[in-house]
């Protein structure tokens, strides 16, 4: 195999890889989505910060998954 060939074949490689990365955190941010509804449906009109800290943190996990993603 040539070596344009081999990298070329790398290359490829990686990508696969990092779309299969990439999909798998999609399918995070579906669960903090998720997650982040019970929260807020468990904590819904409560006083309790422990609920609104949670969704906080949620959704700046999200926020760094977003940014890894792009």
């Amino acid at each position: 195999m040539s070596m344009v060939t081999e990298l070329i074949s790398a290359v490829s490689d990686a990508e696969r890889r990092i779309d299969d990365q990439v999909m798998k955190l999609q399918g995070f941010m579906t669960q903090i989505d998720s997650v982040s509804q019970r929260v807020d449906d468990a904590f819904n009109g409560s006083t309790v910060q422990y609920g609104k800290n949670m969704i906080e943190q949620l959704s700046s996990t999200k926020k760094q998954v977003n940014d890894t993603i792009g």
